[in-house]
């Protein structure tokens, strides 16, 4: 036990101190400050745009639009009454970038249209939505006093329908780039540790070091004080990461507007989907890490594991690709409850399932069950294999020989 602690404390202490951590956590800490701070910047640029310059023509004799209404006009645009006789000059100006826009009422094909003519150099189909709303809306107040229509009247067929989009589950807009966000963090820290396991083990064979421990300590300790070890300096990158989140949140650094991307963020960092998180964060870690173990054994050189680790890469592209393809959109699919039980999809999958609440309680138990099994089944598989591995730094090994017994 003793031993196991040392190599446990003197890997997590390794991990810590390299250069590659550090600059990862601080891009962490960053990538937090800019979730948070996104929404502000986007408000504050868009209120810095400066305000169009636009010229509203009618040459309908019986309609025709006062300068005291375009000024009732609700847009961030600045709208002034042109004369028709300068429309070419008007068209000038807009190719020369000393006018933004130019809106010119005809009378339609029949009597029951009006035509809206525009020209803008650059589409916006919001302002054109917006103008053409608010000519129908002049127009239906002339028809209302021209014709003397009760005014409620005239309010009952005014009525206007607004689609309004609803979720099917119960949960925010948002929070499908949360979980994207959460998977690619998992994802990468799982990649990065597992590789970093793998390159340790390889670095400490062909530096003969492996030799001299072997010695004092058996294989198996060392494996596990290893993989422990790595899993932990992990953990203490996303505890920072997620700590940095919490402290700015709880200064108030940063403007989060309601219905924001930050505000969703917020509001996940619960307790129950933090641990939710750390504990399929761990579980997957550890299916990989066995792995990760095995192929950092099996080659004599570090610069080895770029092709022995294509199975597990492998492995892993595939699995994010079935979680994009078939479970981040679909929940609540078929294929979201079978790769809840797939050890390597699991972790992802489970808590997309959590998150989108299409998880029962039983299916989460069942899941981790079956995860706890695979990782035992993983970590006695590395166990046999790990000891053939390490003692072999001549010469690269294959599975055959790996799963040969003595």
């Amino acid at each position: 036990m003793r031993s196991f602690l040392i190599i446990l404390q003197q890997t997590y202490l390794q991990s810590v101190r390299t250069k590659s951590f550090k600059w990862i956590t601080m891009l962490l800490i960053l990538l937090g400050a800019c979730i948070l701070a996104f929404p502000s910047l986007i408000e504050k640029f868009s209120s810095d745009e400066k305000e169009g310059n636009y010229v509203f023509i009618s040459t309908i004799p019986h309609f025709q639009i006062k300068q005291e209404q375009l000024q009732q006009f609700n847009t961030d645009n600045i709208f002034r009454l042109g004369q028709p006789a300068n429309i070419e000059e008007y068209k000038e100006k807009i190719l020369q970038e000393k006018l933004d826009g130019l809106f010119i009422l005809k009378n339609g094909e029949n009597s029951s249209t009006i035509q809206l003519d525009y020209y803008i150099d650059n589409n916006e189909p919001l302002l054109i939505q917006q103008t053409k709303f608010f000519i129908e809306d002049i127009y239906f107040q002339e028809v209302i006093k021209e014709k003397n229509i009760d005014l409620d009247i005239a309010s009952a067929l005014a009525v206007q329908v607004e689609p309004s989009m609803q979720h099917l589950r119960n949960t925010d807009s948002n929070s499908f780039l949360i979980i994207y966000l959460l998977i690619g963090i998992m994802y990468l820290a799982i990649t990065t540790y597992g590789n970093s396991l793998a390159t340790a083990i390889a670095a400490e064979k062909s530096s003969r070091v492996m030799e001299v421990m072997i010695t004092k300590i058996s294989p198996v300790p060392m494996m596990f004080g290893k993989v422990i070890g790595i899993g932990l300096a992990s953990l203490t990158q996303l505890f920072i990461f997620f700590s940095s989140i919490g402290l700015f949140t709880k200064l108030e650094i940063f403007n989060v507007p309601s219905g924001s991307i930050a505000e969703t963020l917020i509001e996940m960092l619960n307790i129950s989907y933090t641990i939710y998180f750390l504990i399929f964060f761990i579980l997957g870690y550890f299916i990989y890490a066995a792995l990760f173990a095995v192929i950092g054994s099996m080659v004599s050189r570090p610069e080895e594991l770029s092709s022995t680790s294509i199975p597990i890469t492998i492995i892993l592209m595939a699995s994010l690709a079935v979680e994009m393809i078939l479970v981040i959109d679909h929940p609540d699919s078929i294929a979201a409850q079978i790769t809840s039980y797939i050890p390597f999809t699991a972790p992802i999958s489970l808590m997309v399932r959590i998150i989108n609440d299409t998880a029962a309680s039983f299916e989460i138990i069942l899941s981790i069950g079956m995860m706890l099994i695979s990782i035992a089944l993983f970590a006695l598989l590395a166990a046999n294999i790990y000891p053939k591995g390490i003692l072999k730094n001549d010469q690269k090994l294959t599975f055959t020989e790996l799963f040969a017994k003595k």
